[in-house]
């Protein structure tokens, strides 16, 4: 029986495998900002869907209580979606609409720059603003509607005394928010200011008043939807127009699929204005959007 000799091993049978070669380029581990980037696109997407179950969820509470108690008391979504179809193809709503943006248009134009103005100076001037803190305080616990026969009388039932009322239910928002921000301004910057010399009229529009910026849009945005309903209750008040008389003709003719296609556009217009004023917000105070959302 033969034995095999095995054969001396070589030096280059003796060496060692190599390693894998490393890939030099391996990407680089995400940033926080894109962390946080794509937590709120997660975010973003389940906002959304939870807001379109909850629309889904409304829809089939519609259909089930116009089944139960009929439709004097709740119309079937598909009878509104139809009566929106006719109201906007005749002309009736695009009317409408057009005769409530006038309105809101005006009367949120008049109280922004009335209320930002007094405001600017109310909070700028600490004697003034404890001078007129109460009555601008018992003027904003008024209700509106209790001035409406007196603007009926001033300004007639017509267009201006609408934006009258619109302008009496925003301005007061706006005012007090923009007078808390600039007394509220960061008294650091204010102080640095004064070290380098800067004159109390200098400070007042480069640091207080850039600094209140952020109350003064979340005032215009709290206006803006005041501004609707200041509307919908001057038309209904008032000679009857625009949305809110287009709602009071449905209503009392208990019309409710033609009186929910409405309050469908007024959620709609408000939902919009107050949208826009979020983009102004994002475009002109950045750096507290951007604390807010690393939070």
């Amino acid at each position: 029986m033969t034995e095999d000799v095995a054969k001396p091993r070589t030096r280059s049978d003796q060496r060692a495998p190599r390693a894998a070669p490393q890939d030099s380029a391996s990407p680089a581990p995400p940033t926080g900002r894109q962390v946080a980037a794509a937590r709120r696109q997660r975010e973003g997407g389940y906002i959304v869907g939870v807001q379109v179950l909850l629309v889904l969820v409304l829809v089939a509470g519609m259909y089930a209580l116009n089944a139960v108690a009929g439709k004097l008391t709740m119309p079937r979504p598909d009878a509104v979606l139809d009566q929106s179809i006719r109201m906007w193809s005749d002309g009736t709503m695009l009317k409408g609409l057009g005769e409530s943006l006038t309105v809101v248009g005006l009367g949120f134009l008049l109280s922004a720059t009335s209320g930002i103005a007094i405001g600017i100076l109310l909070g700028g001037f600490r004697v003034l603003g404890r001078i007129f803190d109460p009555f601008v305080n018992a003027m904003n616990s008024t209700p509106g509607a209790a001035f409406i026969p007196l603007i009926i009388v001033w300004f007639g039932l017509y267009t201006e005394a609408k934006v009258v009322v619109v302008w009496n239910a925003a301005v007061f928002p706006i005012l007090i928010n923009t007078a808390a921000g600039v007394a509220n301004a960061n008294k650091d910057l204010v102080e640095m200011g004064q070290a380098f010399g800067a004159r109390r009229a200098r400070l007042f529009w480069s640091i207080m008043v850039p600094d209140a910026l952020p109350s003064i849009l979340s005032g215009l945005r709290i206006g803006a939807a005041i501004c609707t309903v200041g509307t919908v209750i001057a038309e209904l008040t008032m000679a009857q127009s625009g949305l809110g008389g287009l709602l009071a003709a449905a209503g009392n003719r208990f019309q409710m699929d033609r009186y929910f296609a409405v309050v469908i556009v007024l959620m709609v217009l408000g939902t919009l204005i107050t949208a826009l004023l979020r983009l102004a917000e994002r475009r002109f105070a950045r750096w507290r959007v951007s604390l807010a959302d690393g939070r």
